[in-house]
Protein backbone atom coordinates (compact mmCIF):
# COMPACT_ATOMS: atom_id res chain seq x y z
CA UNK A 1 0.00 0.00 0.00
CA UNK A 2 1.43 3.37 -1.12
CA UNK A 3 -0.65 6.65 -1.57
CA UNK A 4 -1.01 10.13 -0.88
CA UNK A 5 -3.93 12.45 0.21
CA UNK A 6 -5.35 15.74 1.92
CA UNK A 7 -4.88 15.43 5.59
CA UNK A 8 -8.09 17.65 6.16
CA UNK A 9 -9.96 15.11 4.17
CA UNK A 10 -8.48 11.86 6.36
CA UNK A 11 -9.11 14.36 9.40
CA UNK A 12 -12.33 14.31 8.76
CA UNK A 13 -13.54 10.77 8.47
CA UNK A 14 -11.38 9.43 11.43
CA UNK A 15 -13.25 11.65 14.08
CA UNK A 16 -16.25 9.91 13.79
CA UNK A 17 -14.34 6.74 13.85
CA UNK A 18 -13.05 7.27 17.01
CA UNK A 19 -16.68 6.66 18.92
CA UNK A 20 -16.77 3.25 17.37
CA UNK A 21 -13.14 1.49 18.08
CA UNK A 22 -13.55 -0.34 21.56
CA UNK A 23 -10.63 1.36 23.80
CA UNK A 24 -11.06 -1.44 26.49
CA UNK A 25 -11.22 -4.85 24.95
CA UNK A 26 -9.80 -8.21 25.52
CA UNK A 27 -9.82 -8.07 21.37
CA UNK A 28 -6.72 -5.73 20.17
CA UNK A 29 -8.01 -5.20 17.03
CA UNK A 30 -10.86 -3.91 17.80
CA UNK A 31 -9.02 -0.96 19.09
CA UNK A 32 -7.66 -0.71 15.41
CA UNK A 33 -8.98 0.78 12.32
CA UNK A 34 -8.74 -1.12 8.79
CA UNK A 35 -7.22 1.09 5.96
CA UNK A 36 -7.60 -0.35 3.11
CA UNK A 37 -5.82 1.28 -0.72
CA UNK A 38 -8.15 -0.22 -3.63
CA UNK A 39 -9.10 1.71 -7.01
CA UNK A 40 -8.48 5.67 -5.93
CA UNK A 41 -10.06 6.09 -2.57
CA UNK A 42 -8.63 5.22 0.49
CA UNK A 43 -11.35 2.97 2.68
CA UNK A 44 -11.79 3.34 6.31
CA UNK A 45 -13.45 0.67 8.80
CA UNK A 46 -14.22 0.31 12.67
CA UNK A 47 -16.01 -2.17 14.95
CA UNK A 48 -17.00 -2.80 17.93
CA UNK A 49 -18.90 -6.30 16.45
CA UNK A 50 -22.36 -4.51 17.31
CA UNK A 51 -21.53 -1.30 15.29
CA UNK A 52 -19.53 -0.85 12.64
CA UNK A 53 -18.75 2.21 10.75
CA UNK A 54 -17.11 2.89 6.92
CA UNK A 55 -16.32 5.33 4.75
CA UNK A 56 -13.65 6.16 1.63
CA UNK A 57 -11.79 9.00 0.40
CA UNK A 58 -10.51 10.19 -2.59
CA UNK A 59 -6.37 9.39 -2.62
CA UNK A 60 -3.49 8.81 -4.86
CA UNK A 61 -2.94 5.36 -4.66
CA UNK A 62 0.72 4.21 -6.08
CA UNK A 63 -0.17 0.73 -4.96
CA UNK A 64 -2.74 -0.94 -3.08
CA UNK A 65 -2.68 -3.01 -0.15
CA UNK A 66 -4.30 -2.97 3.49
CA UNK A 67 -3.41 -2.95 7.49
CA UNK A 68 -5.09 -2.47 10.61
CA UNK A 69 -3.66 0.76 12.81
CA UNK A 70 -4.51 1.82 16.11
CA UNK A 71 -7.10 3.89 16.42
CA UNK A 72 -6.63 6.41 18.36
CA UNK A 73 -2.83 6.93 18.00
CA UNK A 74 -3.51 7.48 14.02
CA UNK A 75 -5.85 10.08 14.56
CA UNK A 76 -3.76 11.90 16.84
CA UNK A 77 -0.20 11.68 14.28
CA UNK A 78 -2.61 12.94 11.88
CA UNK A 79 -4.04 15.55 13.86
CA UNK A 80 -0.69 16.77 15.24
CA UNK A 81 0.96 17.15 11.45
CA UNK A 82 1.31 20.54 9.99
CA UNK A 83 1.27 19.19 5.95
CA UNK A 84 -1.41 19.54 4.04
CA UNK A 85 -0.78 16.28 2.37
CA UNK A 86 0.11 12.78 4.02
CA UNK A 87 1.81 9.79 2.41
CA UNK A 88 0.90 6.30 3.91
CA UNK A 89 3.15 3.42 2.58
CA UNK A 90 3.11 -0.21 3.60
CA UNK A 91 6.44 -1.59 5.08
CA UNK A 92 5.49 -4.37 5.88
CA UNK A 93 1.78 -6.46 7.12
CA UNK A 94 2.55 -4.80 10.76
CA UNK A 95 4.07 -1.57 10.12
CA UNK A 96 2.86 1.94 8.43
CA UNK A 97 5.13 4.86 7.54
CA UNK A 98 3.60 8.17 7.66
CA UNK A 99 4.75 11.55 6.26
CA UNK A 100 3.77 14.64 6.71
CA UNK A 101 5.78 17.46 5.22
CA UNK A 102 9.47 16.91 7.48
CA UNK A 103 7.54 14.65 10.21
CA UNK A 104 8.19 11.10 9.71
CA UNK A 105 6.48 7.93 11.82
CA UNK A 106 6.42 4.25 11.69
CA UNK A 107 3.44 3.16 13.28
CA UNK A 108 3.06 -0.75 14.40
CA UNK A 109 -0.62 -2.62 13.50
CA UNK A 110 -2.49 -5.42 12.67
CA UNK A 111 -2.90 -7.47 9.80
CA UNK A 112 -5.51 -6.83 7.34
CA UNK A 113 -6.64 -10.33 7.65
CA UNK A 114 -6.97 -10.34 11.08
CA UNK A 115 -9.61 -7.55 11.23
CA UNK A 116 -13.09 -8.27 11.46
CA UNK A 117 -15.55 -9.50 8.10
CA UNK A 118 -17.88 -6.74 8.63
CA UNK A 119 -21.95 -7.47 8.04
CA UNK A 120 -23.64 -5.89 4.90
CA UNK A 121 -27.43 -4.49 4.34
CA UNK A 122 -28.15 -4.83 0.68
CA UNK A 123 -31.72 -3.54 -0.91
CA UNK A 124 -33.34 -0.18 -1.54
CA UNK A 125 -33.42 2.26 1.16
CA UNK A 126 -36.83 1.88 3.92
CA UNK A 127 -36.72 5.85 4.63
CA UNK A 128 -34.44 8.99 3.49
CA UNK A 129 -34.17 11.77 5.65
CA UNK A 130 -31.45 14.87 5.79
CA UNK A 131 -29.40 14.38 8.13
CA UNK A 132 -30.25 17.31 10.14
CA UNK A 133 -33.71 16.07 10.48
CA UNK A 134 -31.97 12.22 11.52
CA UNK A 135 -30.38 13.99 14.78
CA UNK A 136 -32.90 16.01 15.49
CA UNK A 137 -35.00 12.82 15.80
CA UNK A 138 -32.77 11.19 17.98
CA UNK A 139 -31.72 14.01 20.16
CA UNK A 140 -35.30 14.45 21.21
CA UNK A 141 -35.41 10.61 23.00
CA UNK A 142 -31.98 9.84 23.39
CA UNK A 143 -31.45 10.63 26.37
CA UNK A 144 -34.46 8.57 27.78
CA UNK A 145 -32.59 5.58 26.33
CA UNK A 146 -31.92 3.03 29.25
CA UNK A 147 -28.22 3.28 30.31
CA UNK A 148 -28.35 -0.33 32.15
CA UNK A 149 -27.31 -2.97 29.90
CA UNK A 150 -29.05 -6.29 31.57
CA UNK A 151 -32.63 -4.20 30.38
CA UNK A 152 -31.42 -4.98 26.61
CA UNK A 153 -35.36 -4.53 25.56
CA UNK A 154 -34.73 -0.73 26.73
CA UNK A 155 -30.83 0.20 25.41
CA UNK A 156 -32.02 1.27 22.36
CA UNK A 157 -35.39 3.76 20.76
CA UNK A 158 -38.03 1.99 19.19
CA UNK A 159 -38.03 3.32 15.53
CA UNK A 160 -42.21 2.88 14.12
CA UNK A 161 -42.62 3.53 10.99
CA UNK A 162 -46.22 4.39 10.42
CA UNK A 163 -47.12 5.11 6.18
CA UNK A 164 -46.32 8.75 6.05
CA UNK A 165 -44.91 9.19 9.33
CA UNK A 166 -42.33 7.82 11.80
CA UNK A 167 -42.44 7.90 15.60
CA UNK A 168 -39.11 7.31 17.55
CA UNK A 169 -39.44 6.57 21.43
CA UNK A 170 -37.20 5.28 24.67
CA UNK A 171 -37.62 4.71 28.16
CA UNK A 172 -35.25 3.73 30.76
CA UNK A 173 -38.40 3.05 33.16
CA UNK A 174 -38.34 6.42 34.57
CA UNK A 175 -38.82 8.27 32.23
CA UNK A 176 -39.99 8.39 28.79
CA UNK A 177 -39.73 10.82 25.46
CA UNK A 178 -41.81 10.24 22.08
CA UNK A 179 -41.81 12.07 18.85
CA UNK A 180 -44.15 11.53 16.27
CA UNK A 181 -43.43 13.15 12.56
CA UNK A 182 -44.40 13.84 9.32
CA UNK A 183 -41.85 12.11 6.44
CA UNK A 184 -40.98 13.38 3.00
CA UNK A 185 -42.39 10.06 1.88
CA UNK A 186 -44.52 6.70 2.27
CA UNK A 187 -41.83 4.43 4.14
CA UNK A 188 -44.33 1.46 4.91
CA UNK A 189 -44.82 -0.15 7.80
CA UNK A 190 -41.96 -1.47 10.47
CA UNK A 191 -41.12 -1.49 13.78
CA UNK A 192 -36.96 -1.55 14.97
CA UNK A 193 -35.10 -1.21 17.92
CA UNK A 194 -32.06 0.58 16.99
CA UNK A 195 -29.44 0.37 19.74
CA UNK A 196 -28.04 3.49 22.14
CA UNK A 197 -24.12 3.09 20.85
CA UNK A 198 -25.53 3.44 17.10
CA UNK A 199 -27.92 6.65 18.05
CA UNK A 200 -25.45 8.20 19.55
CA UNK A 201 -22.60 8.10 16.77
CA UNK A 202 -25.27 9.26 14.68
CA UNK A 203 -26.33 12.19 16.45
CA UNK A 204 -22.26 13.35 15.76
CA UNK A 205 -22.26 13.26 12.49
CA UNK A 206 -21.47 16.16 11.16
CA UNK A 207 -22.44 17.20 7.33
CA UNK A 208 -24.79 17.46 4.75
CA UNK A 209 -26.85 15.37 2.78
CA UNK A 210 -29.31 12.23 3.11
CA UNK A 211 -29.53 9.49 5.53
CA UNK A 212 -30.90 6.53 4.14
CA UNK A 213 -32.08 3.45 6.09
CA UNK A 214 -31.90 -0.17 5.53
CA UNK A 215 -32.96 -2.81 7.27
CA UNK A 216 -31.01 -6.57 6.81
CA UNK A 217 -32.32 -9.90 8.24
CA UNK A 218 -30.43 -8.93 11.75
CA UNK A 219 -29.09 -5.25 10.63
CA UNK A 220 -29.69 -1.83 9.95
CA UNK A 221 -27.44 0.29 7.67
CA UNK A 222 -27.49 3.78 8.24
CA UNK A 223 -25.95 5.29 4.58
CA UNK A 224 -24.85 8.97 4.39
CA UNK A 225 -22.45 9.57 1.36
CA UNK A 226 -19.11 8.19 1.47
CA UNK A 227 -20.13 6.62 5.24
CA UNK A 228 -22.31 3.75 6.29
CA UNK A 229 -23.00 2.94 10.03
CA UNK A 230 -24.30 -0.99 10.04
CA UNK A 231 -25.29 -2.09 13.72
CA UNK A 232 -27.31 -5.22 15.10
CA UNK A 233 -31.36 -5.00 15.61
CA UNK A 234 -31.77 -4.89 19.03
CA UNK A 235 -34.34 -8.44 20.15
CA UNK A 236 -37.13 -8.09 22.80
CA UNK A 237 -40.74 -6.41 22.94
CA UNK A 238 -40.81 -2.66 23.90
CA UNK A 239 -43.39 -1.62 26.21
CA UNK A 240 -46.94 -0.69 25.32
CA UNK A 241 -45.72 3.23 25.54
CA UNK A 242 -49.04 4.08 24.90
CA UNK A 243 -50.61 3.02 27.92
CA UNK A 244 -47.96 4.97 29.89
CA UNK A 245 -48.76 8.29 28.64
CA UNK A 246 -51.55 9.58 31.02
CA UNK A 247 -54.88 10.91 29.73
CA UNK A 248 -56.18 12.47 32.79
CA UNK A 249 -53.76 15.52 33.80
CA UNK A 250 -56.08 18.14 33.96
CA UNK A 251 -53.87 20.65 35.89
CA UNK A 252 -51.88 22.23 33.06
CA UNK A 253 -49.21 24.93 33.64
CA UNK A 254 -47.43 26.83 31.02
CA UNK A 255 -43.70 28.11 31.71
CA UNK A 256 -41.02 29.95 30.04
CA UNK A 257 -38.47 26.87 29.35
CA UNK A 258 -35.22 28.82 29.49
CA UNK A 259 -36.26 30.58 33.02
CA UNK A 260 -37.41 26.97 34.62
CA UNK A 261 -34.51 25.20 33.90
CA UNK A 262 -32.20 28.04 34.96
CA UNK A 263 -33.77 27.68 38.43
CA UNK A 264 -34.01 23.96 38.61
CA UNK A 265 -30.37 23.64 38.03
CA UNK A 266 -29.26 26.09 40.76
CA UNK A 267 -31.53 24.62 43.21
CA UNK A 268 -30.84 20.90 41.85
CA UNK A 269 -27.00 22.23 43.41
CA UNK A 270 -28.42 21.06 46.73
CA UNK A 271 -29.19 17.99 46.39
CA UNK A 272 -26.78 14.62 46.42
CA UNK A 273 -25.79 11.38 44.45
CA UNK A 274 -28.78 9.47 46.56
CA UNK A 275 -31.04 12.02 47.20
CA UNK A 276 -31.15 13.83 43.67
CA UNK A 277 -34.96 15.26 43.63
CA UNK A 278 -36.46 18.45 44.28
CA UNK A 279 -39.65 20.03 44.98
CA UNK A 280 -41.52 21.59 42.82
CA UNK A 281 -44.65 23.43 44.29
CA UNK A 282 -47.47 24.84 42.01
CA UNK A 283 -49.37 27.47 43.64
CA UNK A 284 -51.37 30.67 41.66
CA UNK A 285 -49.16 32.36 38.82
CA UNK A 286 -46.26 30.81 40.24
CA UNK A 287 -43.60 27.49 41.03
CA UNK A 288 -41.65 27.21 43.96
CA UNK A 289 -38.82 25.00 43.76
CA UNK A 290 -36.89 23.66 46.70
CA UNK A 291 -34.04 20.87 47.41
CA UNK A 292 -33.01 19.88 51.06
CA UNK A 293 -30.25 17.46 51.56
CA UNK A 294 -29.00 17.17 55.57
CA UNK A 295 -25.27 16.89 54.49
CA UNK A 296 -25.04 19.57 52.46
CA UNK A 297 -28.01 22.33 53.04
CA UNK A 298 -31.42 23.54 51.36
CA UNK A 299 -31.92 26.27 48.45
CA UNK A 300 -35.55 27.64 47.20
CA UNK A 301 -36.09 29.71 43.83
CA UNK A 302 -39.77 31.02 42.64
CA UNK A 303 -40.64 31.58 39.12
CA UNK A 304 -43.54 32.97 37.28
CA UNK A 305 -45.81 30.21 35.37
CA UNK A 306 -49.48 30.61 33.86
CA UNK A 307 -51.45 27.98 36.37
CA UNK A 308 -54.88 28.81 38.57
CA UNK A 309 -55.56 25.75 39.80
CA UNK A 310 -55.60 24.18 43.11
CA UNK A 311 -51.89 23.94 44.87
CA UNK A 312 -50.15 20.99 44.00
CA UNK A 313 -46.84 19.59 44.53
CA UNK A 314 -44.21 17.48 42.82
CA UNK A 315 -40.92 15.63 43.35
CA UNK A 316 -38.84 15.41 40.47
CA UNK A 317 -35.60 14.22 39.60
CA UNK A 318 -33.93 17.52 38.13
CA UNK A 319 -31.86 15.34 35.53
CA UNK A 320 -34.56 14.58 33.82
CA UNK A 321 -36.56 18.03 34.01
CA UNK A 322 -33.72 19.11 32.72
CA UNK A 323 -32.81 16.72 29.74
CA UNK A 324 -36.59 17.12 28.75
CA UNK A 325 -36.03 21.36 28.81
CA UNK A 326 -32.75 21.07 26.74
CA UNK A 327 -34.50 18.94 23.94
CA UNK A 328 -37.14 21.48 23.48
CA UNK A 329 -37.25 24.15 21.14
CA UNK A 330 -39.89 26.92 22.07
CA UNK A 331 -39.40 29.49 24.45
CA UNK A 332 -42.55 28.20 26.65
CA UNK A 333 -43.40 24.59 27.91
CA UNK A 334 -46.85 22.93 28.63
CA UNK A 335 -46.55 20.52 32.13
CA UNK A 336 -49.49 18.68 32.72
CA UNK A 337 -49.88 16.78 36.12
CA UNK A 338 -52.80 15.28 38.48
CA UNK A 339 -51.43 14.95 41.63
CA UNK A 340 -47.82 13.91 43.77
CA UNK A 341 -48.30 10.26 42.96
CA UNK A 342 -49.14 11.08 39.13
CA UNK A 343 -46.37 11.38 36.44
CA UNK A 344 -45.43 15.08 34.80
CA UNK A 345 -46.42 15.09 31.14
CA UNK A 346 -44.56 18.07 29.17
CA UNK A 347 -44.80 19.52 25.81
CA UNK A 348 -43.64 22.27 24.27
CA UNK A 349 -45.92 24.94 24.11
CA UNK A 350 -46.60 27.38 21.10
CA UNK A 351 -47.88 30.87 21.54
CA UNK A 352 -51.48 31.29 21.53
CA UNK A 353 -52.88 31.51 17.49
CA UNK A 354 -49.45 29.75 16.69
CA UNK A 355 -49.77 27.14 13.57
CA UNK A 356 -49.02 24.15 15.35
CA UNK A 357 -46.86 22.23 13.84
CA UNK A 358 -47.18 18.63 11.88
CA UNK A 359 -45.32 16.40 15.11
CA UNK A 360 -46.58 15.41 18.55
CA UNK A 361 -43.51 15.59 21.40
CA UNK A 362 -43.96 14.32 24.42
CA UNK A 363 -41.94 13.31 27.30
CA UNK A 364 -42.86 11.77 30.51
CA UNK A 365 -41.13 11.83 34.32
CA UNK A 366 -42.21 9.98 36.83
CA UNK A 367 -42.37 11.25 40.32
CA UNK A 368 -40.46 10.75 43.39
CA UNK A 369 -40.48 10.83 46.68
CA UNK A 370 -39.26 13.78 48.85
Amino acid sequence: MELRLKREDLLAELAPMQGIVERRTTIPVLSHLLLRAAGDRLHLAATDLDVSLTSSIPAEIAGEGALAVQAKKFAEIVRAVAAERIELTLESERALRVVAGRSRFRIHGLPAADFPTLPTVEGQPRLALPLASCRRLIGKVLFAVSSEESRFQLSGALLRLKGERAEMVATDGHRLALIDVALPAAAGEDSILVPRKALQELLRLEGEGQVELRRGEHHLSFRCGAREMICRILDGAFPDYERVISRGNDKRVTVERRVLAEAVQRVALMTGERNRGVKLEFGDSEIAIAAANPDLGEASETVGCDYAGPALKIGLNPDYLAQFLSAVETDRVLLELKDENSQCVGHPARPEGAEEPDERYVCIIMPMRI
